[in-house]
């Protein structure tokens, strides 16, 4: 049984309707994004109105309200694409086993630096308090990126403290970068946290 030629077009039509509706979805809320990154740089987000939002990014309040409830839950979308973000570029996937690659890290400092206003505002403790808690509570999921690094001179205890440690140290490694006037590049940072994290992981003497 063959379709007729109407009934592809159809089809066809609604695949690009589709993709054209996404399309304007990302682009209204990069939008709404944009308007609240820049208004965060100068008033706090409780002081901040859905009018302010919209008028900045000229939307209409309907629009915002077909995808957010409140300023807050806007907020909320852009921590979870970052922590998301981030987290993808660190992770090997499925492949539990994979060992460190330091380009992941290069490609994750490199998303950061790509969205320096927003990350700034979010490690800097300017805007949701418990963000820098939420970063370093995700990034629990990479431990076993780190298994085949540690010395064998240390016990389970010590690589479990140690880990803290980096994940803790590389927080405020990245916070003073990106508050930086003339920041290095993502690569050179990247390639300076590894060593300074690889060293933490390899004792060098002593009791």
């Amino acid at each position: 049984m063959t379709m007729s030629v109407d009934f592809m077009t159809q089809v066809d039509d609604l695949g690009v309707n589709k993709m054209q509706d996404n399309q304007r979805i990302r682009i209204t809320k990069k939008l709404l994004q944009d308007s609240l990154i820049s208004l965060l740089q100068q008033e706090r987000l409780h002081k901040l109105s859905i009018k302010q939002i919209c008028d900045r990014a000229q939307i209409n309040r309907s629009t915002f309200y077909k995808y957010y409830g409140s300023q807050y839950d806007l907020l909320e979308e852009m921590e979870n694409d970052i922590l998301n973000r981030i987290n993808s570029y660190l992770e090997p996937g499925t492949d539990r086993s994979a060992s460190y690659d330091p380009q992941r890290l290069t490609k994750a400092i490199e998303f950061i630096n790509e969205n320096i206003d927003l990350c700034r505002l979010l490690l800097n403790n300017n805007v949701d308090p418990k963000f820098p808690e939420k970063l370093v509570m995700s990034l629990q999921s990479i431990t076993h990126l780190t298994e085949n690094q540690f010395s064998d001179e240390l016990t389970n205890a010590e690589r479990a403290y140690t880990f803290d440690f980096a994940i803790g140290g590389g927080f405020s490694f990245i916070k003073t970068w990106i508050n930086k006037e003339n920041r290095e590049p993502p690569e050179e940072v990247a390639k300076l946290l590894s060593r300074i994290v690889f060293n933490l992981m390899q004792p060098h003497g002593g009791d």
